[in-house]
């Protein structure tokens, strides 16, 4: 059988081999249908050994063994990521034609989410959905309440994204095929991760394909979802398995040469592509030559003149080698248009050097010319026209071989690149009226190297917020960098935005210096133009970031500084929001009195300017402060309080942090049972939205909690599984957490090498990313274990020192708390020497520590009054006695739950994780 997309006599063979990897998917998609649930498969391979040509097959073999299956498949790209892949993948799955008017896209995706949810909250749905496919739907109050939250928005979009595949698999089995997806990127890596984590009760099988060299990117891709992901690797044909596949591809040439085929199987070691490359080679150079009747006549001659390519990268040289002039310069300029061109593209670059007529009329001689050109590239397997163009009226074409297309675009000399790319992204702005991600990141490659920087910079800068949006952070903070580096000392303004936004992102990432070199422009380009607002937004975001690695001291000076600054610009809301953060820091030293004094006047101000989300955000802060320092009813009427403010106005993002905060009053009176039955029911929550983050701090609080019960094994299986998703994540400081816990827990479980083996690395990662608190509190517990072997030992000596170390740093930082924790530790540990040996200087140090750890407990818990359990509120309270319950059940029509919980990532040592998210 001949390629009907091809015009050369050359077979479309069978696929050879790979009948154990075409199981594997087939199995995956059995045991997918059988247990109802996603099933995952990776297949691996390097380039040109048949991972696309397998999936076709896969496609093939699907269809005829599962009748009922859908597939659909998209491929992620160096450009996007994997937002190209989950956008094919919904318009496939929602029939969308690319071309087509945006407001009929609408109206159909509308019309087939209808179908699916019935009118359950279907414009929430919609209007998440849209991130993904670049459609605009009508905002609702739900989906507004995201808007400003551009972490929780992303989330709730991934889980809508899920949960419209797992309704849409109930009416049949489905298959969502990601290919390239070592392009994705880190973001979108954890993306595709998290999606599958979270895909459990639907019959989806999503198979990935992807080059070795995702796993130098995530080494352990596969290992999770634990038993349900299967890794293939493609390799190379055997000898028998090539001459095969030559022999079928030169079966349309009648008493073909052997000589030819082994020539083939010999040069081709075994990569199918560059087999099927040779053959073509064959006829491109004229060693096979076929008439008009059909007759080939074979010049075994010139084989031994001709230069055969040994390698993927010579095979495309003697494939370009056969195009003629005109044909090779349209391609040239085609392939600086990027993997996919357009007919009209091609026609304005081609007049690029032309005189305009003197009178225009609309011929389109050059346009019939090129499309000549295209007609027969497309019957020899060059190009590929695309059924639907993306700019409406136009054709659109395709290279069907990355590396020929990247070889063109190397052969145009660098100045009339410069040119033709300023010619393409001019043309291009009138053509891209809506203009999404994708789009922005075409026109920003084409004016940076068409040398038009300014222009350039605001469409990477308008790219970077995009992605912002979406929380792909690695590429935001890239687009960030590179539309700052061409703006250069341009639109002052534009700076000022992107520093201040390039930093936050930066923060979240945890890449602190990176983030306060931001922040510090920001600051100097306020400070220039006296814009003292601003000043104080770059000063309170400094601050911030030195809170979170622990320099308390440098973060009250920024922090201090951007109050005086709001005072003197009558900046009210930024008043307020460092009198929160300043409070905040009180808190983080232990001193309470202070943050509390400033907490309350933080929400004081924010009452009088009734802004509820604010107001809900402060009564939460005071509510952690009189939770650490013992008032534990006044903590519990604050975070009520904060809790039904936030369901008020649908904050569901804050709404999870008070909930958890509530579980921890629980945990804090040493009711570790009913915590973990909070955080139970918030971490089946939190699966279900998605949220892989959550998922991992509740995961830590409930394996802390089990230690807390002496339930070590599931304390063990629990911080266990912590680990791995921390480490997924690739968020160290909750790894350095989840270790530190998993050596506490081997320590009860008797284990002590692993205990130490743990606690070391716990030690380590916290002082590479310089986080001090964390640092103080790693080495208490190491010591802890070390103390085991005795004073006198070099393991109990060097527990003093990290006992002492930590003590000297929590002192330093004002964490009075630690303090206590820590001398109360010291002092335990000094006393471990027999009564006998204790000498009169050790019983004084001793007496001197257990006396201060007293005194600061005695200060810092004041209120010891417990509630009983009937006094607490439940977990989730009925109907009759829920303000805002009415828009709290709207996020439960997307499968979500509003009493969902969260909690901050740096728990204090001995009781659960808080915080504001």
């Amino acid at each position: 059988m001949i390629d009907p997309t091809d015009s050369l006599p050359i077979a479309r063979s069978p696929l050879v081999g790979r009948m154990a990897e075409r199981e594997a998917v087939a199995d995956a998609v059995a045991a997918a249908v059988v247990h109802n649930r996603c099933e995952v498969v990776t297949l691996v391979g390097n380039p040109g050994v048949g991972k696309t040509r397998l999936v076709q097959e896969l496609v093939a073999d699907l269809a005829e063994r599962f009748p009922d299956v859908r597939v659909y498949r998209g491929a992620a790209r160096a450009d996007v990521g994997v937002q190209a892949a989950i956008a094919q993948i919904l318009r496939e799955r929602f029939g969308l034609h690319e071309g087509t008017d945006a407001h009929a896209q609408a109206n159909e995706v509308c019309a087939q989410v209808m179908d699916l949810f019935g009118d359950r909250r279907v414009d929430e749905i919609l209007h998440f959905l849209g991130v993904f496919l670049g459609l605009r739907f009508g905002g609702t109050l739900l989906a507004e309440a995201f808007d400003a939250d551009p972490r929780a928005y992303q989330h709730v979009a991934r889980a809508v994204l899920r949960r419209l595949f797992e309704v849409d698999a109930q009416r049949g089995p489905i298959v969502l095929v990601f290919e390239d997806i070592h392009l994705a990127g880190p973001d979108g890596l954890r993306t595709l991760r998290e999606l599958t984590d979270s895909l459990r009760r639907a019959p989806v099988v999503v198979v990935y394909t992807a080059r070795p060299e995702l796993f130098a990117r995530m080494h352990d891709f596969c290992d999770a979802p634990a038993g349900r992901h299967r890794r293939v690797d493609l390799a190379l044909l055997d000898r028998g398995e090539s001459t095969v596949l030559a022999r079928m591809l030169l079966s349309t040439i009648e008493s073909c040469p052997e000589e030819l085929i082994q020539k083939a199987v010999e040069l081709g070691g075994g990569n199918p592509l560059l087999i099927e490359q040779i053959v073509r080679v064959y006829f491109d150079q004229g060693v096979i030559q076929v008439d008009g009747e059909g007759m080939a006549t074979i010049d075994l001659d010139r084989l031994e003149r001709i230069t055969l390519p040994q390698s993927m990268e010579e095979a495309v040289r003697a494939r370009l080698s056969a195009l003629s002039p005109s044909e090779r310069e349209m391609l040239e300029r085609a392939a600086l248009m990027g993997p996919t061109f357009w007919l009209g593209g091609l026609v304005v670059l081609g007049r690029t050097h032309e005189p305009p007529p003197k009178l225009w009329g609309g011929a389109e001689d050059l346009a019939l010319h090129y499309r000549d050109l295209l007609k027969g590239l497309v019957d020899r397997g060059y190009v590929e026209r695309r059924p639907r163009s993306v700019i409406p009226g136009d054709e659109e074409y395709a290279f069907k071989r990355p590396a020929e297309r990247e070889e063109l675009a190397a052969l145009i000399a660098p100045e009339d690149a410069t040119a033709l790319h300023l010619v393409l992204a001019e043309w291009l702005e009138f053509r891209f009226v809506e203009r999404n991600e994708e789009q922005l990141d075409l026109l920003a490659r084409h004016y940076e190297r068409g040398e038009r920087p300014l222009r350039a910079a605001r469409c990477y800068l308008s790219s970077a917020e995009s992605a912002r949006a979406r929380w792909a952070n690695e590429k935001s903070v890239a687009h960030y960098k590179r539309g700052l580096e061409l703006l250069g000392e341009h639109d002052i303004a534009l700076r000022l935005d992107a520093h201040h936004h390039a930093g936050e992102v930066l923060a979240l990432l945890g890449r602190n210096d990176d983030a306060l070199v931001h922040f510090h422009a920001m600051l100097s380009l306020a400070w220039r133009l006296d814009l003292k607002s601003k000043g104080g937004a770059a000063h309170n975001r400094i601050g911030r970031v030195h809170r979170d690695i622990g320099s308390l001291d440098e973060c009250m000076r920024h922090l201090g500084t951007a109050l005086a600054l709001f005072e003197a610009a009558g900046d009210e809301r930024g008043v307020a929001a460092s009198y929160d953060d300043i409070g905040k820091t009180h808190w983080l030293r232990g001193n309470y009195e202070m943050a509390q004094r400033f907490l309350q006047d933080a929400l004081e101000r924010r009452e009088a300017q009734g802004d509820k989300r604010s107001i809900a955000l402060s009564l939460n802060n005071l509510g952690l402060v009189y939770q650490d320092s013992g008032q534990y009813r006044a903590a519990h009427d604050a975070f009520i309080r904060a809790r039904d403010l936030r369901r008020e106005v649908s904050d569901l993002q804050g709404l999870v942090v008070t909930l958890n905060n509530l579980g921890t009053i629980y945990s804090d009176r040493g009711d570790s049972a009913e915590a973990i039955a909070l955080w139970s029911d918030a971490l089946e929550i939190a699966r279900e939205i998605g949220d892989r983050r959550r998922q991992a701090v509740l995961l830590l609080n409930v394996g802390e909690a089990h230690y807390h019960l002496r339930n070590a094994a599931e304390s063990l299986r629990i911080l266990t599984e912590v680990e791995g998703l921390c480490a997924s994540l690739g968020d160290k400081l909750l790894l350095s957490e989840a270790r530190r816990g998993l050596g506490k827990a081997h320590f009860l479980n008797g284990d002590i090498g692993l205990a130490l083996t743990h606690l070391e690395a716990a030690l380590e990662l916290a002082e590479q990313l310089r986080s001090r608190v964390h640092v103080g509190v790693a080495r208490r517990s190491l010591a802890e274990v070390l103390s085991v072997h005795g004073l006198e030992t070099a393991e109990g000596q060097r527990a003093s020192t990290l006992l002492r170390q930590a003590l000297e740093l929590f002192e330093d930082l004002g964490a009075e708390i630690e303090v206590a924790r820590t001398a109360r530790t010291y002092a335990e540990h000094l006393a471990s020497t027999p009564e006998a040996q204790l000498t009169d200087e050790a019983r004084a140090e001793i007496d001197r520590l257990r006396a201060r750890a007293d005194a600061l407990y005695a200060k810092l818990y004041k209120d010891t009054r417990d509630f009983s359990s009937r006094e607490m509120p439940s977990r989730k309270p009925s109907p009759a006695t829920n303000p805002g319950l009415q828009r709290a059940e709207r996020a439960s029509s997307l499968g979500l739950d509003p009493y969902a919980v969260d909690a901050d990532p740096t728990p204090p040592e001995g009781y659960a994780a808080q915080g504001e998210a």
